[in-house]
């Protein structure tokens, strides 16, 4: 039997949503929320932003972008 990879394009940016509620702010240690059009991670506590590649989340305090309030 042999098993293959999905290397279709298709599936390149999705992100198990249902993943959330294990996943916790690096920095607050507080929940994080999918953002689907940015396509990040986004902690309300720290007002942060992590990015999610190829749908796994780089929860790294250097990859993270603060959340600006206008």
């Amino acid at each position: 039997m042999t098993l293959k990879a999905n290397t279709s394009n298709k599936n390149e940016n999705n992100f198990n949503t249902s993943l959330t509620r294990l996943l916790v702010c690096p920095i607050s240690g507080g929940p994080l929320y999918y953002d689907k059009n940015e396509k990040c991670l986004i902690s309300k506590f720290a007002k942060l932003k992590f990015p999610v590649r190829d749908g796994v989340p780089i929860l790294l305090a250097a990859e993270s972008k603060p959340i600006f309030n206008d």
